[in-house]
């Protein structure tokens, strides 16, 4: 489920994913409990990833979807 862009930017605003997962742009969510975001400290074409927001450990939530956004759209066949 893709996030508006006006709560994207409340997330990014408010800070809401910074503290457990600094370096993630989440942009939606899976609707069962997981995050899906662009990877910024993998520089660009920023990976997209997803993770368990119940699970702060990155090392153990952090999961690649694909290379880029547009992989990711390709995967589920919008371009």
């Amino acid at each position: 489920m893709l996030d508006t862009v006006e709560d994207v930017i409340g997330a990014i605003r408010a800070r809401s994913f910074e503290e457990f997962f600094p370096g993630f742009l989440v942009f939606a969510s899976n609707g069962g409990g997981e995050a899906i975001a662009f990877d910024l400290r993998a520089g660009a074409p920023y990976p997209i990833v997803y993770f368990e927001m119940a699970n702060s450990n990155l090392e153990e939530s952090i999961r690649p979807l694909a290379g880029s956004f547009g992989e990711l759209m390709a995967l589920i066949g919008r371009l």
